[in-house]
């Protein structure tokens, strides 16, 4: 009885315990460091394509989807100046190209940098969640040949009761307990242990797009402002997408009493979860991943056009 109720007692708290609970499993600090990204402290200087009309008219031309990857790499005003090559030297023009490679590629390494994040924190709960399954087998274990033991030693203490001849209610008793307690033990092999899981998580890629503002810079400028603008045409943004996709995750995995703990907890600094819990967040980060893959797919469409302005024709020949 007592290891069926201890499998209902709450275990998630949205702060960090002083001492871990017993038989917690922690994740480790050190490797969690080796997920995080190298944050960009400064963002590079736009060249703004609104202090020239004639710039910003030039862009008008551009397709719409690469206008809005433009816009959110700031390098609308870039290729505005490349475009209008009419009152643009010749060292200029080189130059304007050249810059817009080297953004184009940081871009492409910090989009890298995000994924590469999103991967390693996913593949460090894939590790906890591995090591809860094999702690919860050898429980299981344990509590089956505990009962196949019991149940032994009850029938075998029976038998040398009787066997010397001993009356009463003893033997009768001794049977009944010895069978309840087994089958106590086979029935509590098959609940499964909320075993607690401490889990820090100071930079938490979940909580900017659930506040809808990254003030300390854990995404770069150019994958949040993706995340956040609408798409063209109208309709909601891959934020929207994301959370609905989250709320749906919740809404499957977490009872609503439940609900405000839960989110304060996968959106906090961190504390103490279990397994439902921290099957829940995988999969958030899963539906992070996806969207941020979308965004390296949509940088390749800004890739394409510019490789049509940055071409370099070679000279003809004698």
């Amino acid at each position: 009885m007592a290891l069926l109720i201890s499998a209902c007692a709450p275990v998630a708290r949205a702060t960090l315990p002083t001492t871990p609970p017993r038989g917690a499993v922690r994740v480790d600090l050190e490797e969690m460091k080796e997920c995080l990204q190298l944050q960009r402290r400064a963002d590079t200087p736009r060249i703004s394509s609104v202090e020239r009309p004639l710039l910003a008219a030039r862009l008008a031309e551009l397709p719409p989807e690469v206008l809005r990857v433009a816009r959110a790499a700031e390098v609308d005003g870039l290729l505005s100046t490349i475009l209008d090559g009419q009152d643009s030297t010749r060292d200029l023009a080189i130059a304007a190209k050249l810059y817009l490679v080297m953004r184009l590629s940081s871009l492409e390494i910090e989009v890298a940098s995000l994924l590469f994040h999103t991967q390693c924190i996913g593949n460090q709960m894939d590790s906890v969640l591995r090591e809860l399954d094999r702690r919860q087998r050898s429980r299981e274990i344990a509590l089956t040949v505990s009962s196949i033991l019991m149940g032994a030693a009850a029938a075998t203490a029976y038998g040398v009761w009787d066997l010397r001849g001993g009356g009463g209610d003893g033997p009768a008793a001794l049977g009944i307990a010895g069978g309840v307690t087994a089958a106590s033990l086979g029935l509590a092999a098959f609940v499964p242990e909320r075993r607690a899981v401490v889990f820090p998580h100071d930079s938490n890629l979940l909580a900017p797009i659930a506040r809808g503002e990254d003030p300390h810079g854990l995404y770069p400028s150019f994958v949040f402002r993706m995340l956040v603008t609408p798409p063209v045409g109208g309709g909601p943004s891959a934020r929207d997408e994301i959370l609905e996709d989250w709320r749906h995750i919740l809404s499957e995995a977490v009872p609503v009493a439940q609900r405000d703990l839960a989110e304060s907890l996968l959106y906090g600094a961190g504390g103490v979860y279990d397994r439902r819990l921290l099957d829940v967040r995988e999969r958030m980060f899963d539906v992070l991943e996806s969207h941020v893959n979308a965004v390296d797919r949509e940088l390749e469409l800004l890739y394409r056009f510019s490789s049509q302005l940055v071409e370099v024709t070679a000279p003809a020949g004698p």
